[in-house]
């Protein structure tokens, strides 16, 4: 029981601070009394929440062996497959964006002109990035396959979900029909967008 309450409790911590921290009241706030810019904000919020990130995993990878072991675990090649693809899908979509100029934008260290990039990785599903981040965390029960770790992807996975759906309803704001036509031909998280007919014979949606 202790191995599930210290994974939930470390990946609360994360969910809580990562999306408290994103709202533009606390930024301001903060800003004020560390008396820091906006950017140097982003760049510390980065940092903190990929901190917390990474403890969760690790409390992951502590805890997980003193759970029910689901099926034998992989080694070699099928073991790493998931994060491979994972590493393919988000640094050709990172590429994407940093071949328009859009990385700060995309990370949040520019307000403005938002991106809306929908080639490429983004033509497989409409949140490359959260797809890569879910296949390499449900891709670990194949080396990991404990019962902690399903508990760990299925609270992941509904946090990722949220952040997906909070963001499309910003890019909506921000783009109007433009955005809606593209959520209606790319799935949303599901990287299948290329085995659509118009996907693979055109290389894009048409918006």
């Amino acid at each position: 029981m202790a191995a599930y309450l210290w994974v939930f409790l470390v990946l609360v911590g994360f969910g809580a601070f990562h999306g408290l921290s994103a709202r533009p009241a606390v930024q301001e706030v903060w800003c004020k009394r560390a008396k820091i810019s906006p950017r140097t904000y982003t760049g510390l919020r980065a940092v903190a929440s990929f901190g917390l990130l990474l403890a969760s995993v690790a409390a992951l990878l502590n805890w997980a062996g003193s759970t029910r072991v689901l099926f034998p675990p992989a080694t070699g090649i099928p073991a790493i497959l998931p994060a491979l693809f994972a590493f393919w899908i988000a640094g050709k979509a990172l590429g994407q964006v940093a071949s328009a100029g859009r990385l700060p934008q995309f990370f949040g260290f520019q307000d403005s002109p938002k991106v809306f990039v929908f080639t490429g990785a983004f033509a497989a599903c409409r949140h490359p990035m959260y797809c890569g981040w879910l296949i390499a965390c449900w891709g670990l029960i194949l080396s990991k396959p404990h019962l902690l770790t399903v508990f760990y992807n299925v609270i992941l996975s509904g946090y990722v979900i949220l952040m997906a759906r909070q963001e499309e309803q910003r890019m909506t704001a921000l783009f109007g029909d433009k955005y809606r036509s593209y959520q209606k031909q790319v799935p949303f998280l599901l990287p299948y967008g290329f085995l659509k007919t118009q996907i693979r014979r055109e290389g894009a949606p048409r918006l």
